[in-house]
């Protein structure tokens, strides 16, 4: 039994979800402006340690899930044509040592969380009720099982928040809930694709899903993400629009949706496995200039400015 099996039984290539924990020092405490009376949340170093800390048991306890998962589904991923290269379907972790390894590690992940803040603790335990509902019993229904997965990604988001003491806003639930909508609905798209017709016999949620009803879906949920995404940077950067232009990285937001569509569509595997997204030059490329024009136009533009207008002085009469 190598190594290489249990990262593969843990799924450690999903462990990038639980990076919403970190969104609470980017999108919640809004700085001021410049030159700031206090540090923003995201230069603040010590907003740190709690949050790897959270996003570690926020790992655990999402692997511990995984292991359960692949437990109850054994048998229907061994006729999967991906799915029967997992550690469990392919007998190369035994059933013992997975539900060992899935005890150890959500004991760790409950006393770590216990530790690190009581309202963390309480949102963890709701993720692992949320995850185990959907695992037994909500993905049996089209629509409700894309949702379920999105609650999980709320609670990720959320838990950020108490871990750093700030409050969180309908903003942060609604931005999430629609990124995974997105993501959920693509997900499904690609199972569609890949299973064709058998789709139905690895999951009964495939009688109620048509590529119909996902494109319609997924068109729904990218137009909210970036409606939604818009209508906050309006609604909280209207008055210092001088200073934190954030609105100009709407159009990258909006080239990033439109690229991972596309990818959906054409049958790429970054549907039903999006964290292979980096590996694509045009997510990768938009997410650079995402992340580089965000912590400009809200961290950095006056200084920037200022710095600009220093080298080219106004010409005197």
């Amino acid at each position: 039994m190598a190594a290489i099996d249990y990262i593969k039984l843990m799924r450690v290539h999903q462990w990038y979800k639980n990076l919403l924990v970190f969104l609470a020092i980017i999108f919640v405490e809004l700085p001021s402006e410049w030159p700031w009376e206090t540090l923003p949340a995201v230069l603040n170093l010590a907003n740190y340690p709690p949050l790897i800390l959270g996003f570690l048991a926020l790992c655990a306890m999402s692997s511990a899930g995984y292991i359960v998962n692949d437990f109850k589904d054994m048998e229907q991923d061994a006729q999967h044509p991906e799915k029967k290269e997992r550690p469990l379907p392919s007998g190369s972790v035994s059933k013992t040592t997975a539900l060992s390894l899935a005890a150890v590690l959500a004991i760790g992940s409950l006393t770590l969380s216990y530790i690190l803040n009581g309202m963390f603790f309480l949102i963890v335990i709701l993720y692992v009720f949320n995850s185990q509902a959907y695992n037994y019993f909500l993905r049996k229904w089209a629509v409700v099982d894309v949702t379920t997965i999105a609650v999980g990604f709320i609670l990720r988001a959320v838990a950020g928040t108490f871990l750093i003491g700030v409050e969180f806003t309908s903003w942060l639930i609604i931005g999430v809930f629609f990124v995974a909508l997105v993501l959920g609905f693509g997900k499904r798209k690609n199972e569609l694709q890949l299973l064709g017709e058998d789709a139905a016999d690895h999951k009964y949620v495939f009688t109620q899903y048509n590529e119909k009803i996902l494109d319609q879906a997924i068109v729904m949920s990218s137009t909210w993400v970036v409606l939604f995404y818009a209508l906050y940077c309006y609604r909280n950067f209207l008055d210092v629009m001088d200073t934190q232009p954030i609105m100009l990285t709407i159009p990258i937001v909006a080239g990033i949706v439109l690229r991972y569509v596309y990818l959906i569509q054409t049958g790429s595997p970054v549907g039903r496995k999006p964290h292979l997204a980096i590996k694509d030059k045009g997510i990768l490329v938009g997410g650079v200039l995402f992340a580089v024009a965000l912590a400009i136009t809200l961290f950095f533009w006056t200084p920037i400015m200022l710095f600009i207008q220093g080298l080219f002085p106004p010409v005197s009469p």
